[in-house]
């Protein structure tokens, strides 16, 4: 699975390939949200991981547009606000899902799991 991370966290992008490419995922980095747009826009990819406080471009402004682009890759957000409010905001901006930090490695493999199933069965 090719996973697109847009995280300027050097310590969550680090946990994030260690315990995914172990699995055979592939994780394509990007560290500002203008660089994850364009790289969203560029390559194909199975899976979007988007922080939610990104330089440049706020995570949920990068999820409108590449939803406005017509992406329709699943994306999950990674916030440390995770307020009922702030998820159902998350949501209306187009994610699929939502991780709250810190991240757990077994919550993480079982959100990408869920989603290499579901791309797997189309």
């Amino acid at each position: 699975m090719r996973i697109l991370l847009v995280e300027d966290d050097g310590l969550n992008a680090e946990l994030f390939s260690a315990v995914l490419e172990p699995e055979g995922h592939l994780v394509a980095l990007e560290i500002t949200g203008p660089a994850g747009r364009t790289r969203a826009l560029a390559e194909p990819f199975d899976l979007i991981v988007l922080d939610v406080q990104l330089p440049g471009l706020r995570g949920d402004a990068l999820c409108r547009a590449l939803r406005a682009a017509g992406i329709r890759t699943p994306i999950v957000a990674i916030t440390a606000s995770a307020m009922p409010d702030q998820i159902a905001a998350l949501s209306d901006a187009g994610f699929d899902e939502c991780l709250n930090k810190p991240i757990e490695p077994a919550t993480l493999r079982d959100v990408v799991r869920r989603f290499d199933v579901a791309g797997s069965a189309l």
